[in-house]
This record gives structure tokens, sequence and C-alpha cells, in this order.
């Protein structure tokens, strides 16, 4: 079997509200979606997804232009089981393993796809099998008053969500009252996570998230800037709750870096942020062996993109439940699958077909296609 022919369809579906965090906000979900076309006519789907461009600087069109320009061309001809060889040949071109790490994502994910398709198996079989059938879901609440969070906070609570993760890292003394009012609204018991997306140095983040801790939080992710892992550790600390990096791992690399300064007490996955499927794996299998945990999150993906998260999360012990995302249809206006997945209660569960197990509708395609010249 050969690769033959790589189509990339860059798309923009508007959030059904701003979302709104500390380190910006977004209208539109940036995404891209490719085809992966064989000689055997398999066809392998993946998509690249980010809400607002980090340290990579990927977005919408230098995704589209490394896809189209850079790595297709070198898929032709090759044997899309391959996946290692492929990967590293991708590698080379960038030279470095932090390289258009979005735009891999989209190429690892529609190679397993094609995998998966041919060996008549669901991708989470290829990762070593379903470990858990049905994915309990969190949700992130963009910056919004304290009055407005807590409203949404019990409507999702009331919807079956499992947790809640408050954005926060703006202003914090505004941030303290957020959390104040969710924990109000939700009541005692329920679990509630910060996020402050990097928003606070040292001397903010330490007073501030203790008097958070007076509230019952669960977790606190990324308090600081992705590269203060020492900051990160001072955090970690002084609180009586666990920190979470998110930013501050891309690679394999970046999580043996927070593992050796014990910068977290636990780590997020992101398909998308990461480069695809093997990378995660490797991310994974290095919390499990430093005895911490991983957690799922994602970068608001359309269809293609939420399937590899929850064949992924079905197929991984070491991450940990809930997850972060659960459907398109909780944030977007649409999605471009031919049968979007569903949730339920707060639960979703994998697709069980051969590879991603789903469809993608072509009249979406053309309906949300962003135009992009990359000449």
């Amino acid at each position: 079997m050969k690769i033959t022919k790589v189509e990339v369809y860059p798309i923009l579906i508007p959030y059904m509200r701003k979302y709104e965090m500390a380190v910006g906000s977004a209208e539109m979900g940036q995404r891209v979606v490719i085809k992966i076309f064989t000689d055997e006519d398999v066809v392998g789907l993946g998509e690249a997804s980010v809400v607002i461009p980090d340290r990579t600087g990927e977005n919408i069109e230098t995704i589209t232009f490394a896809l189209k320009k850079y790595f297709a061309p070198l898929m032709i001809g090759e044997d899309p089981f391959n996946i290692q060889g492929i990967m590293r040949k991708l590698d080379q071109i960038v030279w470095s393993r932090y390289g258009f790490l979005y735009s891999k994502a989209a190429i690892d994910i529609a190679l397993h796809d094609i995998m998966g398709k041919v060996a008549g198996q669901p991708i989470y079989n290829l990762l070593g099998g379903l470990y858990r059938r049905t994915i309990g879901v969190s949700r992130s609440l963009p910056i919004t008053s304290p009055e407005e969070t807590a409203q949404n906070a019990l409507k999702l609570k009331e919807q079956g969500y499992k947790q809640i993760t408050v954005k926060v890292g703006f202003d914090p003394d505004l941030d303290i009252k957020r959390v104040a009012a969710v924990r109000e609204a939700v009541g005692d018991g329920f679990p509630v996570e910060v996020d402050p997306n990097q928003g606070y140095r040292v001397p903010v983040a330490i007073p501030t998230l203790r008097k958070m801790e007076a509230y019952g939080i669960l977790n606190v992710e990324q308090p600081c800037p992705w590269w203060d892992l020492d900051g990160m550790a001072e955090v970690a600390r002084a609180l009586d709750t666990p920190v979470t990096a998110d930013e501050s791992v891309l690679t394999p690399i970046d999580a043996m870096r927070v593992i050796e300064k014990r910068a977290a007490d636990a780590i997020t996955i992101k398909l998308a942020k990461s480069g695809g499927f093997l990378e995660s794996r490797k991310i994974a299998i290095l919390t499990d062996l430093a005895g911490i945990c991983c957690n799922m999150g994602s970068q608001h993906p359309a269809g293609v993109g939420t399937a590899a998260i929850l064949h992924f999360a079905a197929a991984t012990p070491e991450v940990i439940e809930p997850i972060g995302y659960g459907v398109p249809a909780e944030r977007f206006a649409d999605d471009i699958l031919v049968e979007p997945l569903q949730m339920k209660d707060g639960t979703v569960e994998v697709p069980h077909k051969p590879g991603l197990g789903v469809e993608v509708d072509d009249k979406k395609l053309r309906k949300y296609a962003a135009k992009i010249s990359i000449d």
C-alpha cells in the first residue's frame, strides 16, 4: 500500500459564544482537516485544531501551509503503515521535534485511521485495547463575571458534567470571587478546578491560589508561564492542591523536564499540541513511570479530532477521568461529521467502527472552508 495524495481543508466554525481566557479570546474554531489517499482506495482522516496560537506559533494559515507545501510531498509513495518512519521524516525537514506539532498531529491521526480501516479495527485496539468504553467529561468555563460564571457552572452540573474548570488568571481579586461564586452555586463536593492559563507569576499565584483553596478546588492547571518550571515547582510546593502542567508540556522532552523539576503533580495531554498518538503515548508512559497523573484536554477540535481524543482516552489507563472535551456540539454552531458524536449526561462513548469510526460530510467542509492563499 502506498500514499498517493493528500488533501488539506482549512475550516472555520463559529463558537456559540466568544471564548475568553487569560491568554486571549477566540470567536472561531480554527481547524485543518486532511485526507490521506492510498492506492488501495483507503482514505485516512486527520485534524489539526488550535484555539489560540501558542509557543509553536501555529494557526490555521501556518498549518495549511506546512501540510500542503512541506509535508504532503514527503508522504507521496510512502507506506502509510510506516508511521514511525514517516513522522521521523517530517521531523527532519523542520530540524526539530517541536516543529509544526499541530500539523504533524493531523498526519499521525490520519495514518492511524488508515491502519485501523485496513485492519478492520478501531484505533483503540491499535493503541492497546478498550480500557474504558464510556468516558466522563468535564467542561471549562470562559472568563465572565462571577455571577454569570456561577450560573453557567450550575447549568453544566445539571446537564451531567462530572467536573467544572473555572478559567482565571486575569484579575486575582475577581478570580477569587469567581471561584467562590461557582462553589456556592454547585455546592460542596462537586469537583471544581481552576485554570489560570499561565496568567500568574509566583508572587501572585501563591497567595491567590491559597485563598481559592478555601473553596475546595480539586486542581490548579498551569498557574505560571510555560517556561517557568522553577516557579511552577515553587507553587506546587506551597499548595495543598495538586498542580497540573499543560502549556509547559508539548513533547515527551518537556514532560521529562517537568518530572525532573517536580514542577507539577500531573500533566495534561492534548493530542493536537503534542503531534498525535505516538508522542502523546510516550508522555502518558512517562507520567506512569514517574508516579504522577495525566489527564486529557483538547484544542476544541471538530469531529475528527474529537474521535481521536476518545480513542486515546479509551485505550490509555494512565489518563484519569473526566477528560476535558466531549463533543463539538458543546461549544460550536456545527460540526463536519455525517453522524455527529453524541454526549449524554456528561458521558461520551468511543466510536467502535474501524479506524476513527467517523465519516466527514464533504458539504460541511465546503460550507465552512476558510479562504487561505499559500502562494
